[in-house]
């Protein structure tokens, strides 16, 4: 007989993401309603719920750039104007897709 896993649903940084708990007690994570679909399958196995956690908004953070980054993208035509907000062209580190995304400028000394 197969039992079936439990999966818990909850809102995380800007996303819903399901995670799912093993009897061994490895921890699996997805994101259900993301762009791409590819994107949607579950990633893991994790040592447990706090360090999926952690790394899927490590990964889904907002881009940190620094005033000479953004000029080099600008120059470069991976930043401009959309729809009257500066965006930037970024790889998803958790979808793998190109994106347009938000970011956050940093002085030179504080960029992660």
């Amino acid at each position: 007989m197969s039992k079936t896993l439990d999966v818990t649903r909850q809102t995380c940084g800007r996303y819903v993401v399901e995670t799912c708990l093993r009897p061994d007690g490895a921890v699996f994570l997805r994101t259900p309603d993301i762009f791409p679909v590819n994107a949607r399958n579950w990633h893991g196995p994790y040592e447990n719920m706090n360090a999926a956690i952690t790394d899927f908004l490590d990964r889904t953070a907002i881009p940190k750039i620094t005033r000479k980054k953004l000029s080099s993208l600008r120059d470069h035509g991976y930043a401009g104007d959309v729809g009257g907000k500066e965006m930037i062209l970024h790889l998803d580190r958790w979808t793998g897709a190109t994106t347009l995304s938000d970011f956050e400028l940093v002085e030179e000394s504080v960029q992660t």
